[in-house]
């Protein structure tokens, strides 16, 4: 995939935000040679622990209803929990999540991919009802065959990132209307719209901005990061806030924090999530995005891991040690009991080079991260 496409498309349905407050500068100490966390833990949420050695992966339907759907293989389960993952603005195929999604499927999971854009000129009132008839017909695809791998209705979670995090939202909220069953767990990583668009729907909110619906026994985690110089957290602190009928004790609001203090920095910007096929992951996936979906199904679905996943704990907010044996910075949490400003004023605080913001620079758009290995890729 071209570079510049790539750019492209980890700008993801949204601009960056300017503010006035100061950036923090770099750690007065740190360790150049230090490395970071490269090796996947070997055990529970976020592990290389997997039930099944292989996925499948088949396609159905048509344009902004097209989806990928992928099953877990060797061995072949005759039936397993469902996760739908919505990919960022301009991400029609499942490439730029690769590890990812091969990562949920292997742990036991149906994983449903659905593109919800027709091209790139497809409209934001066309994102969830696109999405949820891909949803709707592969779940009718692999109930048609009792011999696939059969869908658990009653284990139903959505994740997504940026554009996709707010479709993922949405859905959760207005489950019922889309048909779609009732969703146990949700994840919004890095959700947000353009800074234009934000004045308009702060006046007139309109249907693919309502999140106030999503049920009562939904576990639910909304998610930014500290450097995200794209879509900061106006959209995440909102979803937050206005799900109001879910329990205090079932969701949190999550920063991904980053760390520069080694010779990689590990910086959560809006492209963190990305791995590109099955290469680029790194301690932001394994113990922060990878880790919570994976505790949170799991706690949805099973009963367990859920320290992993909610209450500010220890565990949930662990990211792993640097190879000095310093502790990588932890997760910020806040719980469901908490409030936030959606409308404080948001700074990104580095660039993907670990170096700080200033506190009056404009961010710019972000290029291609190192940790998804791009250029070596393109020049082989």
């Amino acid at each position: 995939m071209p570079r510049f496409l790539i750019s492209a498309l980890v700008v993801i349905f949204a601009v960056a935000m300017v503010a006035a407050q100061e950036a923090p500068p770099l750690p007065p100490e740190n360790n150049p040679e230090a490395k970071a966390p490269d090796k996947q833990p070997e055990k529970g949420p976020g592990s290389a622990e997997y039930a099944h050695a292989e996925v499948e992966v088949n396609e159905g339907g048509e344009g902004g209803k097209h989806y990928w759907l992928y099953t877990p293989n060797k061995p072949r389960p005759e039936k397993a929990p469902v996760v739908v993952f919505l990919h960022g603005w301009g991400g029609l195929k499942p490439d730029i999540y690769g590890a990812w999604l091969n990562h949920l499927c292997r742990k036991g999971n149906i994983v449903i991919f659905p593109q919800y854009q027709a091209d790139l000129k497809e409209l934001a009132p066309a994102y969830s009802p696109n999405a949820a008839a891909g949803i709707n017909d592969a779940l009718a695809w692999l109930e048609a065959d009792k011999k696939r791998t059969q869908p658990q209705r009653e284990h139903f979670a959505l994740a997504g990132h940026s554009a996709g995090a707010l479709v993922a939202a949405n859905l959760a909220s207005e489950y019922e209307k889309y048909k779609l069953p009732k969703p146990k767990a949700c994840m919004p990583v890095q959700p947000g719209v353009t800074e234009g668009l934000r004045a308009l729907l702060r006046k007139n909110k309109p249907d693919w901005m309502e999140f106030g619906n999503t049920p009562e026994g939904c576990l639910l985690l909304c998610i930014y990061g500290d450097s995200d110089n794209v879509v900061g957290w106006w959209v995440a602190r909102r979803i937050f806030m206005e799900s109001a009928k879910v329990k205090e004790a079932d969701k949190n609001l999550v920063e991904i924090r980053s760390d520069v203090w080694g010779q990689t920095p590990l910086v959560a910007d809006h492209a963190s999530p990305i791995t590109m096929g099955d290469k680029g992951q790194d301690a932001l996936d394994w113990f922060a995005y990878w880790k919570l979906l994976d505790a949170l199904c799991d706690a949805a679905f099973k009963g367990t891991n859920r320290e992993y996943a909610l209450g500010d704990t220890e565990q949930q907010k662990f990211m792993g040690k640097w190879s000095d044996g310093k502790a990588v910075r932890t997760l910020k949490v806040w719980k469901g009991n908490e409030e936030v400003d959606p409308d404080e004023t948001y700074q990104p605080l580095y660039k993907h080079d670990g170096t700080p913001w200033e506190a009056k620079e404009k961010p710019e758009r972000p290029k291609l991260p190192r940790r998804e290995r791009g250029e070596k890729e393109e020049g082989k």
